[in-house]
């Protein structure tokens, strides 16, 4: 049992940084023998949990991690009719859609569709992002009861960009607004010179909240008519899905 709960702890480590990680550095935080957690992470490296780097001999997620993480929470017809939203958003915008779901104070992308535009940002599948300093994020967000938003944050908000929301107040103000319109916006407090708009819809079969948003570089798009368009997606579905925000039975 101490050594699963060992490698959960390891996984989590790996999970929760945006570098590789180094065995000392997991040998450290287990409070293992450099020995031990060389084999614990050799073991993981085995079944394919983490992958290591040839030359500098650190660790990161390997395939049957992002196997499971792109597979979290968002199967069945939930994910189909919010895949096929997806595309279609993609094909009519030229821009990349995301998918993902909430994790704490993070979101983690679970599926993408490539647009025509080029990114001027890098993010792979299974990988975490602060949820207030992204469009899908505050849109999953705002799924939560203030209350539970709250209870996320201390005092200050890390800062992704200069533009990144920094207060909790701050942010339940935004909210509030999202609550209203139906979606949010993230300019340029992700990555520099990048919008995204997003959105939720609460699943069925997933029993989670699943948000889908489209990002595109400063100048390259109108914010209010890609909003437009993805709010009438994410009609479409969450009404298909009974979801009682989008068949508008509460507010």
């Amino acid at each position: 049992m101490k050594t699963l709960q060992n490698a959960m702890a390891a996984l989590s480590m790996i999970a929760d940084s945006s570098e590789p990680v180094a065995v000392a550095e997991i040998g450290k935080r287990l409070d293992l023998p450099r020995s031990s957690a060389s084999r614990l992470m050799s073991s993981l490296r085995t079944g394919g949990l983490v992958e290591q780097d040839a030359k500098s001999r650190r660790y990161s997620p390997g395939p049957l991690a992002w196997r499971l993480g792109v597979g979290y929470h968002a199967v069945g017809y939930d994910a189909e009719l919010i895949e096929q939203a997806m595309m279609s958003l993609t094909l009519a915008t030229g821009f990349t859609s995301w998918m993902a779901v909430l994790n704490s104070a993070n979101i983690v992308l679970l599926r993408q569709h490539q647009g025509q535009v080029p990114s001027q940002f890098t993010v792979r599948l299974g990988q975490s992002l602060p949820a207030h300093a992204t469009a899908v994020g505050k849109a999953l967000l705002s799924r939560l009861p203030d209350s539970a938003i709250s209870a996320l944050y201390d005092d200050r908000l890390p800062r992704e960009t200069d533009h990144t929301i920094a207060t909790p107040l701050a942010l339940l103000t935004d909210i509030r607004n999202i609550r209203s319109k139906g979606y949010a916006a993230s300019a340029q407090e992700a990555f520099p010179g990048v919008i995204s708009v997003g959105g939720a819809i609460y699943g069925a079969v997933s029993n989670c909240a699943i948000g889908l948003s489209l990002s595109f570089p400063v100048g390259l798009g109108d914010p209010e008519v890609v909003a437009a368009l993805l709010t009438d997606a994410l009609r479409h579905v969450g009404r298909e899905l009974g979801d009682h925000y989008w068949l508008g039975t509460v507010t």
